[in-house]
């Protein structure tokens, strides 16, 4: 593809890509008549790319969608420089599409199906987009939780903590300019980076904590969806128990599943699991030692049970620990 030399050579974009393409002519340049443009132009089909040093109304159609997706803010003349090529780098990585600065077919038919800004990601969040996430936060020793899409606890703090660190504003979501920096990070082992430790609470002071709290909400009324004093649900319970020791959870069983470790041998303030209503982890408690533990039941709210009791016994998952407790 040749670039035109001289005022009296224009760009023709012909093409029917929705929303970007143009259906006829058109030229580069103001002040540029439809006669000297019929006498000589280049013709940029769908299959060839647009790239750095182009110019006309296709790029200007480009920098407009780039400038609604807010990757770009640049000048819209038309013209492809530096800022258009990297607006358009910043969305090809946004999209997990392959980065050159180039729009060519894959880029192009992306461009013109989206409307509107990446989604923005947040505490609760929990799906397959939230991964790639956490996989970069892990690479660049930011995270230190499982790759599971969960958008809990752990995957909070590492993106309050990324954020500070590249002078971001600090919102605690995966908003657009934090997936730009995220995916735009190349810093693979982290050479710039400090490897960022969670400083641990003392355990034994948490696990008071915790079970002090559990055991003054005893005879609380179960309420299905319930989080608060007035009514809890089983996990309802845990996660407002934990919070009030300034630990955050995840809000269901399945997903306090997730986010808690494996233990060997259960031990005070651990959640144990069980199966009760559905296949895999429904119910669960906080361990209180000497084979007790306290939860929320349908039928006495707030209570303590025996692990060794038949009907728990029968339906025991096994103990998780909450990281950091």
């Amino acid at each position: 593809m040749s670039i035109a030399s001289s005022a009296k050579e224009a760009f023709v974009i012909s093409s029917v890509a929705a929303g970007i393409m143009l259906s006829g002519p058109s030229l580069v340049k103001a002040g540029v008549s439809a006669d000297q443009n019929d006498n000589k132009h280049v013709s940029i089909e769908t299959s060839q790319i647009i790239r750095y040093g182009h110019m006309g109304q296709i790029v200007e159609n480009v920098q407009t969608k780039l400038t609604n997706l807010t990757l770009y803010n640049g000048s819209i003349d038309a013209v492809y420089g530096k800022r258009t090529e990297e607006a358009v780098k910043q969305f090809q990585r946004l999209h997990h599409l392959k980065v050159d600065g180039i729009v060519g077919k894959e880029t192009l038919t992306k461009l013109t199906t989206l409307n509107s800004s990446p989604k923005e990601l947040v505490f609760g969040d929990h799906s397959e987009e939230v991964e790639p996430f956490q996989q970069q936060l892990k690479k660049l020793n930011y995270y230190e939780g499982q790759i599971d899409g969960i958008f809990g606890p752990l995957t909070l703090k590492a993106v309050k903590k990324y954020q500070k660190k590249n002078n971001l504003h600090v919102t605690g979501k995966i908003n657009t300019p934090t997936q730009i920096h995220l995916l735009s990070n190349r810093n693979k082992k982290g050479k710039t980076l400090k490897s960022v430790k969670v400083k641990a609470i003392q355990t034994t002071e948490v696990k008071s904590s915790v079970t002090s709290i559990a055991k003054s909400l005893i005879g609380t009324n179960y309420v299905w969806g319930g989080t608060s004093p007035s009514g809890f649900d089983c996990s309802g319970f845990i996660k407002y128990v934990y919070e009030k020791a300034d630990i955050l959870l995840p809000r269901t069983v399945n997903e306090i599943w997730n986010y808690s470790k494996d233990v060997q041998k259960v031990g005070v303030g651990d959640i144990v699991f069980f199966e009760t209503y559905k296949p895999g982890p429904s119910h669960a408690g906080i361990y209180l030692g000497n084979g007790q533990f306290i939860h929320t039941s349908s039928s006495n709210g707030v209570t303590i049970s025996e692990l060794s009791n038949s009907y728990w016994n029968a339906r025991y998952l096994g103990a998780k620990r909450i990281p950091n407790s």
